[in-house]
């Protein structure tokens, strides 16, 4: 019984932290969606508005959202929206980072599983980017890496899609 109760509070534990990543459906979706509705749903998913700045031809809103797990790891992901306009034209930029490689994975997993291609990469040195289209719609991906003074490294997975 004790094993029973203690596998369902680790899926439980996995499911919650994981509730607050952002899939790549949801990101595409958000493309056309209005401001009030990403930034509800962000804030119902307990992301925290960290910086806004709007003028009169652009807009930039930035999400972020930490949890600190009992292993003493912590877990952080953000999301920006930028929203540019130019007379009559209009673009949105959505920028989702991750520093979980599980989740970079799953979501690597879900392009494939979605007819989306590799089409060009490049390398930056500490910042690989790959660019993934399934013929409609094209979605940047960058692996970066980030060294410390201390030596300690930190590698950070974003997902950059754009209408």
């Amino acid at each position: 019984m004790r094993k029973i109760l203690i596998s369902l509070l680790l899926i439980i534990i996995t499911v919650t932290a994981y509730s607050q990543a952002v899939t790549p459906p949801r990101l595409i979706e958000m493309l056309d969606w209005p401001i009030k509705r990403v930034d509800t749903t962000l804030k119902k998913a307990d992301y925290l508005l960290m910086k806004k700045d709007v003028d009169s031809t652009s807009s930039l809103y930035e999400y972020g959202w930490f949890d600190k797990e009992k292993d003493g790891k912590g877990v952080a992901r953000s999301v920006i929206l930028m929203d540019a306009q130019v007379r009559n034209m209009k673009s949105r930029l959505l920028t989702y980072r991750t520093y979980e490689k599980e989740e970079y994975q799953q979501m690597a997993s879900w392009l494939l599983a979605n007819n989306y291609k590799s089409t060009a990469k490049y390398d930056f040195k500490e910042a690989q980017h790959t660019l993934y289209s399934n013929g409609v719609l094209t979605i940047r991906v960058k692996v970066i890496t980030t060294q410390l003074k201390t030596g300690k490294k930190f590698i950070a997975y974003e997902w950059e899609v754009g209408k």
